[in-house]
């Protein structure tokens, strides 16, 4: 009898591919600054044969497994094999329709002409197929016993729209960084009818944040009382996030500025 494949994944260097951590290792570069790349391990997903895969996924598709009903979640294994199933944060995003551009075929002259219409998703945007991944791999460290007080970007759109709805549905604290004066209401409306407060940063209350660019920022945070994957949480346990959060929610800012984003100077922490 075969043995089970053993399906796995991990961080490599773009450059040096003898550079690996695990992924639920807290890096954000390879050792000389360059990017990481997620690697699977060939050699076990070939143990199942392509007509296999192909029957797995069809029968995944649009059901109620959980998680494998999701576009993304239904390849699980050639996605994030080594999360567990209760960790994946999922709206059942993906597995979106194909729309027959009938119109748009006859004047390119073509009799079959259909377009993949990703933004057709919770928040409009395709980021949600990436963000369900991120969401749920922060989900897996915070239960390994990895601390992470919250998740934050800098965006003026579609990646700050899906984080801030995959996060309330986590109950993760989130973080959004928008530029000021250069963001729409309309952009601003995903994060604003979860309840996201927005602050407007005029002087830096973040002790010692080193900081280049001139510019200041909105900052919008959020302790998410939303629902977690599958089931609302009582008011007891969203209420104990809160606390922890807020410990964090400060030095999260902090060395989010200084690490990652430094063309916002000035920038509030929002309760």
């Amino acid at each position: 009898m075969s043995q089970k494949p053993a399906y796995r994944s991990w961080f490599r260097s773009i450059r040096d591919h003898q550079e690996t951590y695990a992924l639920d290792e807290i890096v954000y570069t390879a050792r000389d600054g360059s990017l990481l790349e997620v690697v699977h391990d060939m050699d076990e997903l070939r143990k199942t044969p392509a007509d296999d895969w192909k029957r797995i996924f069809r029968e995944r598709a649009h059901s109620s497994e959980w998680p494998y009903g999701s576009g993304v979640w239904g390849k699980k294994e050639w996605v994030l094999p080594g999360i567990e199933n209760e960790n994946v944060v999922s709206m059942y995003e993906g597995n979106t329709n194909l729309f027959w551009a009938e119109r748009y075929g006859r004047e390119l002259g073509l009799d079959e002409l259909w377009i993949k219409q990703c933004g057709n998703s919770h928040t409009g945007s395709f980021k949600d197929l990436g963000m369900t991944v991120l969401v749920s791999m922060v989900k897996e460290l915070i239960h390994r016993g990895k601390n992470v007080p919250a998740v934050a970007c800098a965006s003026t759109g579609d990646t700050s729209a899906a984080l801030a709805a995959f996060a309330a549905a986590a109950a993760i604290p989130a973080i959004v960084f928008l530029p000021r004066g250069k963001v729409s209401v309309a952009q601003l409306m995903p994060r604003i009818q979860i309840g996201w407060p927005l602050s407007e940063g005029t002087s830096s209350s973040l002790a010692n944040t080193q900081t280049t660019a001139p510019s200041a920022c909105w900052a919008m945070s959020s302790l998410p009382r939303g629902a977690a994957t599958g089931s609302a949480p009582s008011t007891s346990s969203s209420s104990s996030l809160q606390p922890r959060a807020a410990r964090g929610l400060e030095s999260a800012l902090k060395r989010f500025l200084t690490t990652t984003w430094a063309h916002c100077s000035t920038v509030l922490p929002v309760s």
